[in-house]
């Protein structure tokens, strides 16, 4: 059995190869021809240079002698802005149509698409959000949620039909190996330098990597078809940079303003951060995303696997460590402090 990883040198890309190389699995990566895939360097894997919205590139991954393969679909591009543009939509939804498309062509043994909890209706007054099978873009906030549930509406069409797939629908993701570093990770990154002033209030509920991948893993292994949530649990930001504050020794605790304020901010923000040349840490949908409803369950995926996500301390900490052995943490006393512990 071949494992093709699409997005192999992504977050979660990162630590799925590390967990197959773990299981001595055979394994496949598909990557932009100009992605650094240094980091993928100590592992055994094949590597195969691509780009998911060209057709041609996409057929070497499935080439093989009659061996079986399991695709695991994770490639796109994360967003925080508001406005739909038209490489977000090449690349989430008609390159995942290309992906699964060929891969059914070439009869793979199984498809693992990696959706997202945010191409899911927000259930009104913080009810319960389940899994589902019906995705509209126009019911959704945000370009990243719109083309993630413009392309789960395509994948579930092919499982319906009956191909084996299996969608999952990770929660926030944070989390050690964050080679690109990530929103979350640079936010936890500014807070342990100590170079974050402020934050806001809020919310979200988080999910470690590596509980994905397990999920991912798990589910690919058993070949479970259907519509899963990986989420994880909710954390305030209060909870989030307390955690934060126990980890680094800080004594003194960083400003708070009212989302709401902030979010009335944001163009004035955004623009700043433009004329910087820098991506803002908070722009208008990533302040609503903190505010929105959250409260997925994840009690599917428990009854059809061992799934048990981490403490956001564990987490946290481990991303910390981390972050020190990749030597992204520079504040000393930040460093001494999390050595100690």
């Amino acid at each position: 059995m071949i494992y093709a990883v699409t997005g192999a040198t992504g977050h979660v890309g990162y630590n799925l190869i590390k967990k197959l190389a773990e299981k001595n699995k055979k394994i496949r990566a598909f990557v932009l021809p100009n992605d650094n895939t240094t980091i993928l360097d100590n592992f055994n894997i094949e590597i195969i240079y691509g780009d998911i919205t060209d057709k041609s590139s996409i057929y070497p991954l499935f080439e093989t002698d009659n061996e079986k393969i399991t695709l695991i679909h994770l490639a796109g591009i994360i967003n925080i802005n508001n406005k739909v543009d038209d490489r977000l939509v090449e690349v989430n939804v008609n390159g995942t149509k290309n992906v699964i498309d060929i891969a059914i062509e070439k009869k793979v043994d199984h498809i693992v698409y990696s959706s997202s909890v945010h191409a899911i209706k927000e259930e009104k007054n913080k009810g319960l959000i389940t899994e589902t099978e019906t995705f509209d873009s126009s019911l959704v906030v945000g370009a990243y949620a719109k083309t993630k549930a413009e392309a789960t509406k395509y994948v579930i069409k092919k499982l319906n039909e009956g191909y084996p797939i299996t969608i999952v629908h990770p929660s926030g993701i944070i989390g050690p190996y964050d080679y690109n570093k990530g929103h979350m990770t640079k936010l936890i990154e500014k807070y342990l330098n100590r170079t974050l002033g402020s934050r806001v209030t809020g919310g979200y509920d988080f999910v470690d990597v590596r509980d994905v991948v397990s999920a991912i893993y798990q589910l690919a292994e058993n070949k479970i078809t259907g519509t899963y949530i990986l989420s994880g649990h909710y954390v305030s930001l209060k909870d989030f940079f307390q955690n934060l504050r126990t980890l680094s020794g800080r004594k003194r605790r960083i400003a708070v303003f009212a989302n709401k304020f902030v979010r009335m901010l944001t163009p004035i923000i955004e623009c700043y951060y433009k004329i910087k040349g820098k991506p803002p840490l908070f722009t208008k949908y990533s302040l609503y995303t903190l505010q929105s409803n959250s409260n997925f369950s994840n009690e599917k995926i428990k009854s059809v696997i061992e799934y048990n996500p981490r403490s956001i301390s564990e987490t946290l900490y481990d991303t910390a460590v981390w972050l020190i052995d990749e030597k992204h943490l520079t504040h000393r006393k930040t460093i001494d402090y999390l050595k100690g512990l």
